[in-house]
């Protein structure tokens, strides 16, 4: 379960992206992660970052290429 959301971990995040800004248009994506970043710095000291970031990608399935 993920206690910040009090929903079990196999539950799919469904996110609404625009596909530009300002635009109404928006297509769906899947949470694949979020947290902030960490990693190693020229010292070798290990830091994290101060920023929260979400990553997404599209869902499962077929999608057909759209004419433009």
């Amino acid at each position: 379960m993920t206690p910040s959301l009090g929903c079990d971990d196999d539950l799919p995040i469904i996110v609404d992206v625009a596909e530009e800004p300002g635009g109404d248009t928006v297509q769906e994506q899947v949470v694949v992660h979020a947290g902030f970043g960490h990693g190693v710095d020229g010292r070798g000291e290990p830091f994290a970052g101060r920023d929260f970031r979400i990553g997404c990608e599209f869902p499962s399935g077929t999608y057909l290429q759209r004419d433009r």
